[in-house]
Order: structure tokens, then sequence, then C-alpha cells
């Protein structure tokens, strides 16, 4: 008699949905929470108004400022920013990372000064950048570039490196040389690291467009907080609602580089474990 196989797909599909509305549900409730605790601060007196607006007044701002075009064209070139850099800096970090971690000889030579430059604060280089380009779009990405480029090609040559030597000596044997080697072995062995480096790069890159327009006056959401800031305690409530609009636009980028991870490396162990 043959028996049938249990519906096990069926039933880790149901936990899966059940776990991610029991996730949303609890990362809903600790947002409802926060934003009583704000209000509750403010109604107490414990949260001056003239220093920290409440929570309504800071809400009534942002509905306010949607209605708007001021908001929007902010947003607008603050992500103009953010994606030139990323796409750049993210760019020439994928293809020289990949250089370099194919290359024993040239990784020796050029980890020290990866390293080195890493390590310098992208905000010391903002008065060179001011000096060149201005306040301007391209001082911006600019910048976003320089601070992206030097960990995501950490992060790149590490996953090249860590490519299984079975995998290129039997691309080798099968005579898969070049353009084609990179695509088919290289590439898809550290997409990974590939992946979780532009994750982290891109949240990265949005708090160096945001510091830049802050402090070297690029048109933005950053200039716009700098704006309310310097018009005195009576537009706080649209500063803060300006900083609300930048958490929000780090949540919704950092949620879709995750979905995107999720998506394009479906096939990996990593990502299967977390169906």
């Amino acid at each position: 008699m043959r028996v049938p196989a249990p519906a096990a797909p069926r039933l880790a599909s149901v936990t899966s949905e059940t776990l991610i509305r029991n996730g949303l549900a609890a990362r809903l409730a600790v947002l409802l929470a926060a934003l009583g605790l704000w209000q509750g601060l403010s109604a107490s007196g414990l949260l001056t108004p003239d220093l920290f607006p409440s929570m309504t007044s800071t809400l009534a701002a942002l509905w306010h400022e949607l209605t708007g075009a001021v908001l929007w064209a902010a947003v607008r070139d603050t992500l103009a920013a953010w994606a030139a850099g990323l796409l750049i800096g993210g760019g020439c970090a994928i293809v020289i990372g990949s250089l370099l971690g194919l290359s024993a000889f040239a990784y020796r030579s050029a980890i020290p000064v990866i390293e080195f430059f890493k390590t310098i604060p992208v905000i010391a280089i903002l008065p060179i950048a001011l000096l060149l380009f201005g306040a301007t779009l391209k001082m911006k990405f600019v910048l976003v570039a320089f601070g992206v480029f030097w960990p995501l090609a950490i992060q790149v040559i590490y996953g090249v490196r860590s490519i299984d030597p079975v995998s290129l000596d039997t691309a080798a044997v099968l005579q898969v040389r070049g353009l084609r080697r990179f695509l088919v072995v290289v590439l898809p062995s550290a997409a990974p690291f590939i992946a979780t480096g532009l994750r982290v790069s891109a949240a990265v890159a949005l708090i160096l467009d945001v510091v830049a327009e802050l402090i070297g006056g690029g048109s933005g959401v950053g200039l716009q907080i700098l704006t309310a800031e310097n018009s005195g305690p009576t537009a706080y409530p649209i500063m803060y609602s300006y900083i609300l609009v930048a958490g929000l636009l780090g949540v919704v980028l950092a949620g879709g580089f995750a979905l995107a991870e999720r998506r394009v490396l479906h096939w990996h162990e990593s990502q299967r474990s977390q169906a």
C-alpha cells in the first residue's frame, strides 16, 4: 500500500506567513508605543515645545509639507544624489574588487591602500568636494561614491577570494575563461557578499547624502532640516518632520534592498534558511 507523502511544504508556507504577520504586528505595536511615548512626554512637560515639538504638531507639519511641492523636490534631489553616488561607487567597487580578488599579487599590493582610505572619515573630504564642485548635485554624489567605494570594494574582494577552488578548477578544465568565467563562476559565488555590501552601502549612501546637504548646503532633505532649524523654534515641527522623512527614506530603501536580495538570491542557502 502506497502511503502519500506529508504536505510539509504547505505547512512550512503557512508557518512562514504566520511569522511574517506576527513580525509586522509586533513592529507596528512598537511604532505606536514609541509615538504614544513621544506624545506623553510632550504632554507632561518633560519635552519642552520650543526644543522638541509634540508628536501631533510634528505629524501635522509633515502632512502640510506632504501637500506642497517643497518636500517632494527635496526628496527628489536627495534620491538623485543617492542613486548616482551608489551607482558610481558601487559599480567601481564591484569591478575593481573583482579584479583585485582574482589576483593574489594585486590583492597584496592594493589592500593596504584600500584599508587606509577606508579609515578616512568621508566628512573630512567634504571641504575638498565643496571647493571643487560647490554646493551642487555633483558634490553630493562624488562624496557618496567615495564613501561607498572602499568598504564595498573590500566586501567584493573577500567574496571573490572565498570562491571554492574546486569551482575554479572545474571552470579551468571545461575551458571557461575570461568574461564567461566571471559571469558564470565568480559573480554567482561572490553574489551573497556583494548583495550584503550593497544593502549596507545603500544606508551609508543615504546618510552621507543627508550630511552633505546639512553641512555642505546641497539641495535636498538635509538642507530643509537646516533651513527649518535656522528659522527658529516656530519652525521646529517642520524640522522634525523632515527628520522623519529622512528616516522613512532609510527604511524604504533598506527594505527594498533586502527584498531584492531575497528575490535575486532565492537559490542561495542563506535565503532558503530564512524562508
